[in-house]
């Protein structure tokens, strides 16, 4: 169990929307990555996340998610599974978490 995890992150507005299937352990470690930098954030752009992934706060989840191609994965899967969107505007896409 990682040290951040013991406050479950992202529960607070998650709110049970994670199935067993989709449990915060069943995803994937780049996906958690994604969901801890929008976990205080309104909405970031590619870019902003990538750099973010970079911050030695993240180093013990953040290792393979600061290259493009595979936050994009893990950020599309997120999107498919409803927990966070995606909106193309200025700067490229902006990300932010699915709130109730």
């Amino acid at each position: 169990m990682r040290p951040w995890y013991t406050k479950v992150p992202c529960q607070s507005f998650l709110n049970g929307r994670l199935s067993a299937k989709n449990a915060m352990s069943d995803l994937s470690k780049n996906a958690r990555c994604v969901l801890k930098i929008l976990e205080d954030e309104d909405s970031l752009t590619t870019s902003e996340i990538l750099e973010h992934a970079r911050d030695p706060r993240f180093d013990d989840l953040c290792t393979d998610c600061a290259g493009g191609d595979t936050f994009v994965v893990a950020a599309n899967q997120l999107v498919e599974q409803g927990l966070i969107t995606k909106k193309f505007g200025k700067g490229g896409y902006r990300w932010q978490l699915v709130r109730e």
